[in-house]
């Protein structure tokens, strides 16, 4: 495994419907971790593809809420619902199911991103709309983020003084 946990791509979907995992994102996951996957509803506006090791996490999360409570039961059902194994072909092709299709709107054109082991699919221009931000708008938020950790931080610091 390459010490990439992360990355980012932009791919075409086959006319058949199938996606072509790009080789560096294959190389970023661990050997045995590369064919077997599964799909799942995103938290967002994006489908999740989840590395065996990465969903049995979110399994054990999930198993580790208590079903009687109706929300919880909501959640679960809501995340399981469309949830599908996948194995790639020798060309490591994969299909996502048409119906996770439809509603994120995945078409020809889309983005892969990898997070340690969570590889977010998003419907390309909506991927851009959503999050393409100007040098100077980045640099911003930066900012906003790591003043808003620091004084967190300094808080809890403060308060065990």
């Amino acid at each position: 495994m390459s010490n990439l946990s992360y990355g980012y791509w932009e791919v075409s979907i086959e006319k058949s419907g199938r996606l072509k995992l790009p080789t560096a994102l294959l190389r970023a996951l661990p050997e045995d971790g590369r064919r077997a996957f599964y799909v799942t509803h995103g938290f967002g506006e994006h489908i999740m593809l989840w590395s065996e090791e990465a969903y049995r996490e979110q399994m054990e999360f999930l198993n580790s809420l208590d079903r009687n409570l109706t929300r919880i039961k909501q959640y679960r059902n809501a995340f399981l619902r469309n949830t599908a194994y996948l194995e790639s072909d020798a060309q490591h092709r994969i299909v996502i199911p048409k119906p996770l299709m439809e509603l994120y709107h995945i078409n020809k054109e889309i983005v892969l991103l990898l997070d340690n082991g969570k590889i977010e699919l998003w419907n390309s221009s909506r991927y851009h709309e959503k999050f393409d931000m100007t040098p100077e708008a980045l640099e911003k938020l930066n900012e906003e983020i790591h003043l808003g950790r620091f004084e967190a931080e300094k808080e809890v610091s403060d308060e065990l003084s």
